[in-house]
């Protein structure tokens, strides 16, 4: 993708859509993922990677509820770059109905449990059901540790870590109650090594793999499935913004992207929203029946560099 391409690209997925290589969200329906009639809960679900997530299952005929904070800054200090804001989730809930399927959207902020017990029971309520629940919300906030503030360590934690955390306790009850569930977390290639200017970041994605095998053990017995998607860079918003880049001591997009290429096995600077779309979608469906536990490294080969 060259640099007007990628512009392109970002500006639709501002605007609540995600452009890649194979069109707008890639594949048609395969018959075989048996997800059609099923109901999701996406966090984080305005654009973005919940975005392309919500698509994805929605084209497999699941009914999606997209829950987002829908507010650019949700209180907090951010810098660099902004939330999602209502338009957008608007925008994204259209496009999931175009699709042929229900589409529920839901304002709220991960960071509040009775919000998100609100939130499975409207889903379970409008819907009929809750199957699965990505919990993707998250944010960053740039610096290094030595110079963070204390919000911006609490903000990334309360989002990131404690977010995922009110996501699952909403939804286990319901999981249980049917026997059956597939429970998808979103962490980072910073979830499985250090990444300097983010540590507030790279402690909660580390978290979000610990919690991620814990629940896998804990409520397996219920026949709730729960894994993780560990994606590398991913072009977002988030990814795509000064913060971003400078906080690896970058000076530009360019360098942003020779960095990773140099970092990555297989050719590619940034993988798109959509890639990291399909292996939720499979860790969604029953092809995906007997794994959970697992922490699915869609990171292009630079996954290759861990040490274990």
């Amino acid at each position: 993708m060259d640099r007007k391409q990628f512009l392109k690209s970002v500006g639709l997925a501002s605007a609540g859509v995600a452009v890649t290589s194979t069109g707008v969200f890639g594949k048609s329906k395969d018959e075989n993922l048996s997800l059609n009639g099923k109901t999701a809960l996406v966090t984080g679900a305005a654009r973005g990677i919940g975005l392309a997530i919500a698509v994805d299952l929605a084209k497999q005929g699941t009914n999606i509820a997209l829950l987002d904070i829908a507010d650019p800054t949700g209180g907090m200090a951010i810098k660099g770059y902004r939330l999602a804001n209502e338009a957008e989730l608007n925008a994204a809930t259209n496009e999931i109905r175009k699709l042929g399927v229900k589409a529920l959207k839901i304002k709220a902020d991960v960071r509040d449990l009775n919000a998100m017990k609100s939130a499975v029971a409207r889903t379970i309520r409008e819907l009929g059901g809750l199957d699965t629940v990505v919990a993707n919300a998250g944010i960053a906030a740039w610096s290094p540790f030595e110079a963070m503030e204390e919000n911006q360590w609490k903000d990334v934690i309360d989002v990131n870590l404690t977010g995922v955390a009110n996501t699952v306790w909403a939804a286990i009850p319901q999981m249980k109650r049917q026997q059956s569930g597939s429970i998808i977390t979103l962490t980072s290639i910073g979830g499985r090594q250090g990444v300097p200017g983010v540590a507030n970041y790279a402690s909660t994605k580390w978290g979000v793999i610990g919690l991620t095998k814990t629940l896998a053990l804990e409520l397996g017995k219920y026949n709730i499935r729960v894994n993780a998607i560990a994606p590398t860079a991913v072009n977002t918003p988030l990814y795509r913004s000064e913060g971003q880049y400078q906080s690896t001591g970058m000076n530009s997009f360019e360098e942003q992207d020779k960095a990773m290429l140099g970092y990555h096995a297989l050719p590619t600077p940034a993988l798109d929203p959509v890639d990291i779309a399909q292996s939720a979608t499979f860790l969604a469906s029953d092809n995906a029946k007997f794994i959970s536990g697992l922490v699915m490294d869609v990171a292009a080969g630079g996954n290759a560099h861990y040490t274990g």
